[in-house]
């Protein structure tokens, strides 16, 4: 199991390879990039828990690509670390205000890096940024992209999702289990927008089992159906095949009583600012 993904936008052979030893010993999958297109591509499709970009790569102009992954609310939460041997003043001031996090000097340091992207992330956790389980933006941005809904002009839909029965899994699986279905669930949902929705959309885990998802009105319907239908049919493959033929798993009480629980179900819901207009988020969370 990894920790998530690290996406390297490296200017030598040398550092990738050294970034991508170090990284990959430390359970985090690895993404590279040669372009700022195909940066911006992978930032939004796997969202990943930090992006190493080389101020010096040929032909990508890194601030540039700080700025579009800061102005996206799917990846602004991303940390951002430009490595650099010679940078000038003016350029780091450039990188910086156009959103990066900080500087590392070359030669790389591997463990040195390592360590500081495990800090910020440990950081961007504590303050609810991202959920630890599934690598989404959190509870805290959650929030504020749905205070920021409620002053916006032009159409929006909001898809608001949770798990029926996860409750009733985790109990009888244990809470690692749990845990992979959030991941599986946010795996879905990132490869359903990413392939359905627009490059601004926002998806965030709100935490528990419930996710969001800030899209166009005409891309919502789609992107509604497609996560019921991912999600009920490839959810099954976490239980037994016992349970998957019978339909449901049995929970044995303390007291050796016995109860039936369906297999999890996505209860996923639309809400519209055609519906509004609406004052407080407590009406955009609120679900049936």
């Amino acid at each position: 199991m990894t920790k998530g993904s690290v996406l390297i936008v490296p200017a030598d052979d040398t550092t990738l390879d050294l970034l991508r030893a170090y990284f990959a010993s430390a359970q985090y999958a690895i993404l590279t990039a040669h372009s700022k297109e195909a940066a911006l591509q992978l930032a939004r499709q796997s969202l990943p828990q930090a992006i190493i970009a080389d101020l010096d790569v040929a032909d990508v102009d890194v601030a540039a690509l700080c700025k579009e992954v800061r102005s996206s609310p799917r990846t602004q939460h991303i940390h951002i670390t430009l490595l650099t041997p010679h940078a000038r003043h003016d350029d780091r001031l450039t990188a910086l205000s156009s959103g990066a996090d900080e500087f590392l000097s070359k030669p790389v340091d591997a463990e040195e890096l390592g360590l500081r992207v495990r800090n910020a992330l440990r950081r961007a956790e504590f303050q609810n940024l991202v959920d630890p389980v599934t690598g989404l933006p959190g509870s805290r941005l959650v929030e504020e992209q749905l205070r920021a809904l409620l002053r916006r002009k032009d159409p929006w839909a909001l898809l608001r999702a949770n798990l029926r029965g996860f409750r009733a899994f985790s109990t009888a699986y244990g809470f690692l289990a749990g845990e992979e279905v959030l991941r599986f669930t946010a795996q879905t949902l990132m490869h359903i927008v990413d392939e359905s929705g627009a490059h601004d959309d926002f998806l965030g885990h709100a935490g528990g089992d419930n996710f969001v998802v800030i899209t166009t009105l005409d891309r919502s319907g789609t992107i509604r159906q497609s996560f019921v239908e991912q999600f009920n049919t490839g959810v099954r493959a976490h239980y037994s095949f016992r349970e998957r033929e019978r339909g449901y798993l049995i929970l044995k009480a303390a007291d050796g009583t016995e109860t039936q629980s369906p297999l999890m179900t996505l209860n996923a819901q639309l809400l519209t600012s055609e519906q509004g207009p609406f004052y407080d988020i407590m009406e955009l969370t609120q679900m049936q």
